[in-house]
């Protein structure tokens, strides 16, 4: 699933800087990378487990900007990232971003969100009980 997640984040990137000026790398690469460019990280996923097949998915992202010219054009991609990634699509069903903040550190934007789901397994096959057989009685009391 933070496969899909990073697609629908690189897809909703996609949206307002171009293919042509701004790269969007997903792995970790030592060098070459060419600025500007966004780097999407998912720095940690928990797992919840509710009733039954139902379960809670919570994911939360670094999404690292690296300028070309410097902090104020780090600032004006943040409230871009922000209009942008509120919103992503996976799978045709929309998805809100929460917990959204960012900070400049080294000349680099870290835009951080999450993103939680509540999921259900693929349901599977149950075996149902065939007979049952109920042994009681009530007291004199009535109780």
């Amino acid at each position: 699933m933070v496969n899909k997640l990073i697609a629908g984040i690189a897809e909703a990137i996609r949206k307002g800087f171009p293919t042509a000026t701004h790269k969007i790398y997903t792995e970790k690469t030592e060098q070459g990378i060419q600025k500007p460019c966004f780097f999407i990280l998912c720095v940690s996923q928990w797992y919840d487990a509710k009733l039954r097949d139902r379960f809670r998915l919570d994911a939360s992202f670094d999404i690292h900007y690296f300028p070309k010219l410097g902090n104020a054009e780090n600032w004006d991609t943040a409230e871009t990232l922000r209009s942008l990634l509120e919103w992503i699509t996976i799978d045709g069903n929309l998805i809100r971003g929460s917990s959204i903040n960012y900070k400049i550190e080294d000349g680099i934007l870290h835009f951080f969100i999450d993103y939680n789901l509540n999921m259900t397994q693929k349901a599977g096959t149950y075996e149902y009980m065939e007979e049952v057989k109920v042994y009681g009685k009530v007291s004199k009391t009535g109780r």
